[in-house]
């Protein structure tokens, strides 16, 4: 608790605080495939969100939209975040911050991709794997304290960091989301978030999307293979092309359950007719 009273938070935005890492817990029960933790940080935002914007219902509304759009990162890392984008909250609700969608998930999409790839390659493939090898070999003994001894050596850093990382999130955004903003590096990290995001899209289209052309003839004896030809065009047209239209049913109104479905229809239609693998 030590470190927690040396950072400039009042005693109410600690209590505040303390109720978002209750509820950020919450983020794995409330995960789906559109918004992925997006739900759940918002319900986390929603005690500090509350607190800022109580006179103006319009400003929370739309601060808690915002809140709870795509984010997907580690899961220890996501009250730093949150104490990050709280801090920008503040200040929005005391003078307006310029772009301040744009902005909060700029920062959002510029954290959560660095401090996914940090939490997985230390707690999931570093400490993880070393506090195994401990608790294997007292278990592999007979000794009752292997599993204790796992689930504390895990749970403990893993807690800490979530715990504390709320408060210093909250802190250093309080102390320079403000000078960044009026500096223009806010507009920069925005503008390289949304880079970053649009590669990280790019790149997750290629690798997870199937849309594989089975399509074959021939031509003058040689044989014509249409999805050589589209690969020779651009690597991973289809897919792209595909969710290029699924984003542009959703931005013309559509429901993302209306667009699954007609995928999975079309997608039947297409193997049916022997024209997709």
């Amino acid at each position: 608790m030590g470190l927690i009273s040396n950072l400039k938070i009042s005693q109410d935005e600690k209590k505040l605080l303390k109720k978002v890492y209750w509820r950020s817990l919450t983020q794995s029960a409330e995960m789906n495939f559109i918004k992925m933790q997006g739900i759940g940080y918002g319900f986390a935002s929603i005690p500090m969100l509350r607190s800022f914007y109580k006179d103006d219902n319009d400003e929370y509304y739309a601060a808690l939209s915002r809140s709870s759009t795509f984010f997907n990162t580690y899961p220890g890392f996501v009250p730093f975040i949150l104490g990050v984008t709280l801090s920008m909250e503040k200040e929005n609700s005391i003078e307006p911050i310029p772009n301040m969608d744009e902005t909060i998930n700029g920062i959002k999409v510029g954290l959560m991709g660095p401090l996914a790839g940090l939490g997985d390659s230390f707690f999931m493939e570093t400490l993880r794997v070393i506090v195994t090898g401990i608790a294997l070999s007292l278990a592999s003994q007979g000794n009752f304290l292997g599993p204790l001894l796992f689930f504390l050596l895990f749970h403990i850093p893993f807690f800490a960091v979530r715990y504390y990382g709320t408060f210093i999130g909250y802190s250093l955004g309080a102390n320079y989301i403000k000078t960044a903003t009026e500096s223009g590096l806010i507009n920069a990290i925005t503008k390289g978030a949304t880079l970053l995001g649009l590669v990280m899209v790019g790149a997750m289209t290629f690798l997870n999307v199937p849309f594989i052309l089975d399509f074959k003839t021939s031509i003058s004896g040689q044989e014509f293979v249409l999805q050589d030809i589209l690969d020779k065009i651009l690597k991973g047209l289809l897919p792209l092309s595909l969710v290029l239209a699924s984003t542009f049913l959703l931005r013309k109104g559509k429901s993302p359950n209306f667009v699954m479905v007609l995928i999975i229809v079309l997608s039947a239609i297409l193997a049916v007719l022997g024209v997709m693998k």
